[in-house]
Parts: structure tokens; C-alpha cells; sequence
């Protein structure tokens, strides 16, 4: 049986989708991540080889022409749109590498996110992604795609949001192109598929957990232990005392901090409270998952199922809110759905078991080592 919602435009701002580029998420961007996309890598390869060459792969069903928006000025050359079970992709990027790694990443990230929530849900519609080669033409297309909100999204230094049901991202680098991708496909996954929106503690921190990947034999696997940043970030949060109580991570969200933060445009100046809060839900899903042997997998699991099926446990009130996609959440629904769901599934008092998550975190990140300042 799969996991559908009534079909209506979303928009997760409260969030601030994704301003989590503010603190360098991705593993291996660091400080490459802020710096701008540049001219097309491979222009020179003809527009008619990519696209034969694309269609022999297993997970193309067809590739077309895309004729990049009049919003976007620079429009040297042609995009493509590339069309997979799942999705469908808008991309000006040339580089022949990424287009043909692009259409097999998604379609293993969608794969990963069923295995997840344990079941193998069809979207009905397409998932759409748009993904541009310089930034330049993202921040056009940003300004044409949010409107009134354009600016709050041109904030965002890494160039990676979700918005009215599409991920739309720029070229960084080959590694963090597609950690950016798969985690804000989680996010499009679950609103698209979810009958119920998820709280923030709970849809960051699952999608920080698909940020960590290997390609194996043509293949695409994800494993959150190998996830350096979000282990750097954790590791740091912990040796300078920041750590966010149990109960507090699981009413925030993003906006709500960074709200308090001074927008820095260089994107070097980062408020250590937002870096701890996405390195502890990081944890938070591991912790959920991986401790005591995967003592609270099966409630994790439940949990994530009966946000799918809309059944958790809400009020009138909380439930309208959490089936609505038409305007964004509000902090208040945010923080006590929060807090709900885990005291429902997973622990009903978040004080008992913040010790076991406190020891679990201090685990992971026992071998993290600082290089020391010359």
C-alpha cells in the first residue's frame, strides 16, 4: 500500500531549506562549497553525443532538450532534461561524468529512502530537480522560482534549497553535488510521499544521514558513519561544552536560530549554535537507529510509517496543520509535534534517555582528531 498525501504546493521556510549550506554541511566541501561554480567543465562535448550517451544508460528513460527559463541571462548553451522512473531533471550543468552520475545517484537515493521507511511508495507525480552549472544562473532562476522569498534563499552561499515541490541546486564540486542532492531528496521524498509534514528535529536529521555515500560497483550506498563534516562538527560541539539539551533539540528548527544570527555574506562567520544543532541531529538519527544494538529502531520505524499513513497520535488541531502543505508550519505546531512524536515513540520522558544519547554521541566521535594550529 503506498504512502500517498493530497497533492499540494510546500514550502518548508520555516527551515530555511536549506540554509544548513551556512555551515558547510556537506562531507568533503568544507571550503570549497563557497566558492562559485565556473564555466561549463566539458563544453566542447556535442550536445548530440551527451544525449545519445545518456540514453544507453539503464536508469534513462529519455532525454530532451531543455530550453533554459528567460529569467536566466546566462544562456550560452542549451540544457538538457533528463527523465528517470522517478525524475525528472533540469540541468545546464555539461560535464558528462555528472550528467551520466546524476539520473543513477537519484534513483539510489529514492531507493534508500523507501528502504528507510520500509515500504515502496510511488509518487504520483515526477520529482522534479533543477540543477545549473554556475550560480550565477541559479541565482536567476532562484529569483523567478520563490518570488517574494528570493531573497531569503540567495542568502544561501552552497546553493541548495526545496521549494514548491522541486530541489533546485548548482554545480559545486563532484563530491558535494550529490550530497546536497540527497539530502534535500530526502526532504522532497517525504513531503511528496508523507501523508503528515514532519517536525524539523525529525526530517534534518534523517536528511543528514543520507549525506555520506560510496559509489561501489556502479551502485550508490549510503552510510552516515562515514560522515567527516557532520563528525568534525559534532566532535568540536562537544569539547567546547555546546551541547544542545535533549529536549531543546527536539522543539528548535533552523529559522528559529538563525533568525538570531547576523547574515555574514562571505559564509566564514558561522553562529556555533547552528553547526552544533545539525552535527547533534545527525547523532540524533544515528542514535535512533544504531544504539543498544537498535534498541529503538523498530520505534523509529513506526514512527516514520505513521507519519506516512497519518496516524500519529494528533489533536485536531495539530493533525489540520500537519496535512496542510499550502502555507509553512508554524514554530508553535513545530515544537509540539516535536516533542509529541518522541515522547509517543520513542521515550516519554526525552530527560531519561538523554544520558544514553549524550554517551552515544561522545562514542562516535571518539576517533575525530583536531590538526593543530602552527
Amino acid at each position: 500500500m503506498p504512502i500517498l498525501k493530497s497533492k499540494i504546493t510546500h514550502l518548508r521556510l520555516y527551515l530555511f531549506p536549506l540554509f544548513v549550506g551556512l555551515i558547510c554541511i556537506w562531507p568533503g566541501c568544507q571550503n570549497s562549497v563557497l566558492k562559485n561554480s565556473t564555466t561549463p567543465a566539458d563544453d566542447s562535448a556535442p550536445t548530440e553525443r551527451l544525449i545519445r550517451n545518456l540514453k544507453r544508460l539503464p536508469t534513462v528513460r529519455s532525454v530532451d532538450i531543455w530550453t533554459l527559463p528567460e529569467a536566466i541571462r546566462e544562456r550560452d548553451w542549451d540544457g538538457l532534461t533528463i527523465t528517470t522512473q522517478h525524475y525528472q531533471i533540469h540541468t545546464s550543468v555539461r560535464d558528462p561524468l555528472i550528467l551520466r552520475q546524476v539520473p543513477v545517484f537519484l534513483e539510489s537515493a529514492f531507493r534508500s529512502y523507501s528502504e528507510l521507511v520500509g515500504k515502496s511508495p510511488q509518487p504520483k507525480n515526477t520529482l522534479r530537480v533543477y540543477f545549473f552549472q554556475t550560480r550565477s544562473q541559479w541565482e536567476d532562476f532562484t529569483r523567478h522560482w520563490t518570488g517574494k522569498l528570493a531573497s531569503a534563499y540567495l542568502k544561501n552561499p552552497a546553493g541548495a534549497y526545496y521549494f514548491k515541490n522541486a530541489c533546485v541546486a548548482y554545480h559545486l564540486t563532484r563530491r558535494s553535488n550529490f550530497s546536497i542532492l540527497a539530502h534535500e531528496g530526502w526532504h522532497q521524498f517525504s513531503d511528496e510521499l508523507f501523508q503528515f509534514r514532519l517536525p524539523a528535529w525529525l526530517d534534518e536529521s534523517i536528511a543528514t544521514n543520507f549525506e555520506a555515500y560510496k559509489w561501489q560497483n556502479g551502485r550508490v550506498e549510503f552510510d552516515a558513519k562515514y560522515n567527516g563534516s557532520r563528525l568534525h562538527d559534532l566532535a568540536q560541539t562537544l569539547a567546547q561544552g555546546r551541547l544542545i539539551s535533549l529536549p531543546d533539540l527536539l522543539v528548535l528548527d533552523a529559522g528559529r536560530i538563525l533568525s538570531h544570527t547576523q547574515y555574514d555574506p562571505t559564509g566564514t562567520k558561522v553562529n556555533p549554535r547552528i553547526t552544533a544543532y545539525y552535527a547533534q541531529l545527525y547523532a540524533l538519527a544515528r542514535f535512533l537507529r544504531e544504539a543498544n544494538y537498535g534498541r529503538h529502531l523498530l520505534s523509529f520505524r513506526t514512527m516514520l510509517a505513521d507519519a506516512g499513513y497519518g496516524r500519529w497520535p494528533l489533536d485536531d488541531a495539530l493533525r489540520a496543520e500537519a496535512l496542510q502543505r499550502d502555507r509553512n508550519p508554524t514554530r508553535l505546531w513545530n515544537a509540539q509535534v516535536g516533542q509529541l512524536i518522541f515522547q509517543t515513540y520513542i521515550a516519554r520522558n526525552p530527560h531519561e534517555i538523554e544520558p544514553a544519547y549524550q554517551a552515544f554521541c561522545r562514542k562516535i566521535v571518539s576517533n575525530v582528531r583536531f590538526k593543530k594550529k602552527l
